[in-house]
């Protein structure tokens, strides 16, 4: 019977073998409320200028934006939503629902402040290699979460599990049997990655390997690889690219999320980079009304700075000391009254 059970675990995670695919914490911010300026005489004038911005360190996972407002549009038609507080083995998880043929119907995460981790799978059954005719379909469910990545502690590091237990769960709750699966995930490159109207925006590489374990007796007889596969984050936007196999989707647009500013330089030409425009909905951001502040999502702090300047604009510059090589986020917060909209900035630092 076990044999039988790990052949069922091998069949449902073989049908998905093709993928693997914030406010702002200000409380300890001190905000300079000082607007004036001075004439060359040492005279004030009386022209209003913008609230200068605050920073503060971002409360979310920059990497991984979960909003129920955005949908995300690929090169191969798939669109993706959250929903959020779905509940895994105990654990409030967000769900990533995709539209897709070629991925599972929804894929299960964990945004826990910085560090992003991976719960499982729903996906359809029918028509798998041993169950064809059977209508069947359920969720496949780490007994453990495994951590995809963590921004703020980044050194390319790689983690490896062996024979880790994993349900099977029909649609109604029943926990239909449990396998063994081996887990390897590595963060990979750092790199420029070609968007639809997003343009090029820098991305992290994640690759991620599942194997199944078909076990007798408590016996592991054979292990499968089943899944291998990269997927592509990028600070503000998410999932801007996934490989399945010998294919790779990228990112076509997203419904709720800015276009980000997006710098990219050598290590040691950060400060002679020129300002760039702040845009909402391809638009300058030219009055001056807005409260903005600026959250970090990544190690690096107080490196971005945004002012209203002599263009009539909101622009965003690199200042302080040059950043190390790598990619570093934030995301600048425009506000009025109780409205929002999240810009973010991205650099990749070769």
């Amino acid at each position: 019977m076990d044999f039988v059970k790990s052949l069922l675990l091998l069949a449902v995670i073989l049908g998905v073998s093709a993928c693997s695919g914030g406010g702002t914490n200000s409380s300890s911010v001190e905000r300079n409320t000082s607007t004036s300026s001075e004439n060359d005489d040492g005279n004030t004038d009386n022209v209003p200028e913008p609230e200068p911005p605050f920073s503060a360190l971002l409360d979310g996972n920059i990497y991984f934006p979960v909003s129920d407002q955005v949908t995300w549009y690929y090169s191969d038609g798939d669109e993706v939503t959250l929903q959020t507080e779905v509940m895994v083995r105990d654990n409030s998880m967000v769900s990533m629902q995709h539209t897709s043929a070629a991925m599972p119907r929804q894929e299960y995460f964990l945004s826990d402040g910085n560090v992003i981790q991976y719960g499982g799978l729903f996906a359809s059954l029918s028509g798998l290699p041993g169950l064809e005719g059977v209508a069947l379909e359920g969720s496949v469910e780490f007994h453990n979460l495994r951590r995809v990545y963590d921004p703020l502690n980044d050194r390319g590091q790689g983690f490896t599990f062996s024979a880790l237990d994993a349900d099977l769960v029909a649609p109604d709750g029943e926990v239909l049997l449990v396998g063994d699966y081996y887990w390897r995930s590595v963060v990979g490159e750092k790199s420029l990655i070609s968007t639809g109207q997003m343009g090029s925006v820098p991305a992290v590489e994640l690759q991620i390997n599942i194997d199944v374990a078909i076990t007798y007796m408590g016996i592991t007889l054979q292990r499968y690889p089943l899944v291998v596969t990269s997927m592509w984050l990028s600070p503000g936007l998410g999932i801007v690219a996934r490989s399945m196999g010998e294919t790779m989707v990228t990112l076509d647009r997203a419904e709720g999320i800015q276009a980000p500013v997006v710098f990219v330089f050598d290590q040691g030409d950060g400060l002679v980079q020129s300002p760039q425009q702040l845009l909402i909905d391809g638009n300058p951001l030219t009055d001056m009304e807005p409260q903005v502040a600026v959250a970090y999502g990544t190690r690096e702090t107080d490196w971005l700075s945004v002012e209203f300047d002599a263009t009539g604009s909101w622009r965003a510059s690199i200042i302080g000391a040059e950043l190390p090589r790598g990619i570093h986020g934030a995301v600048v917060q425009v506000s009025r009254g109780e409205s929002r909209v999240d810009v973010p900035v991205s650099v990749l630092v070769n």
